[in-house]
């Protein structure tokens, strides 16, 4: 029995709302959470023990500081009309978090009242599976990590096109001081491993996948 306090779905919209996390973001956070939750529930009926409740949260809240990571706030980069009030609040969280990533900022934010909330939204940096102390170990940081690495925007793909995707939205970092450090190409390859290592628990193939497949298994 778990021991640890999670926020209600309603309390996470609240948190959203608060902090006034851009719609399309949302979007992405609830597709993201919505793959991983039918992957949980895949899981747990081959037997293997999920915390769904855990899941869910932590993928509706993973991108809650997204914004920390932005440039800059110009009306081009948003599918909605930016109020000065956003800008506010987004520069008060930049302000804040200032050099550390969305990643980590959401786990200073919600870790006081939420640690292992917060410790698995903190797991789902990109490059996590290089380090020892934040490499996703539980079923649930896995998913949550993995299931980010299956939606692109608010769409659920393949994890190579979204991969490539990442990559290509990013060339602008490659051969920064933090991108060096970073050897992607061994990060792919153990995320494709973490993918085989799911999906090896259920009789599915990861590209059947989709959102109309799970949509389908909704009444099943």
């Amino acid at each position: 029995m778990k021991n640890y306090s999670l926020p209600t779905r309603k309390e996470c919209f609240d948190i959203i709302k608060k902090h006034r996390v851009p719609p399309h973001i949302v979007k992405h956070c609830m597709a993201v959470a919505k793959l991983a939750v039918f992957l949980a529930q895949r899981l747990n009926d081959k037997g293997v023990a999920v915390d769904i409740d855990l899941v869910d949260r932590a993928c509706l809240l993973h991108d809650v500081a997204r914004v920390c990571e932005f440039k800059d706030f110009d009306q081009n980069n948003f599918v909605h009309t930016v109020t000065e009030q956003e800008k506010t609040t987004w520069n008060r969280l930049k302000a804040k978090y200032k050099g550390i990533s969305h990643e980590d900022a959401a786990y200073e934010l919600l870790k006081e009242k939420y640690p292992e909330l917060a410790l698995a939204i903190k797991k789902h940096k990109y490059a996590a599976l290089l380090d020892e102390a934040e490499r996703p170990n539980t079923w649930e940081e896995r998913i949550v990590y993995y299931a980010d690495k299956r939606v692109m925007h608010d769409s659920v793909v393949t994890l190579k096109e979204r991969l490539e995707d990442g990559h290509q939205r990013n060339v602008h970092l490659r051969h920064t001081k933090e991108q060096n450090k970073i050897n992607t190409a061994e990060v792919d390859r153990l995320i494709f491993i973490l993918e085989h290592e799911i999906f090896a628990k259920m009789s599915l193939e990861p590209d059947d996948v989709t959102e109309e497949f799970i949509d389908s298994q909704a009444n099943i």
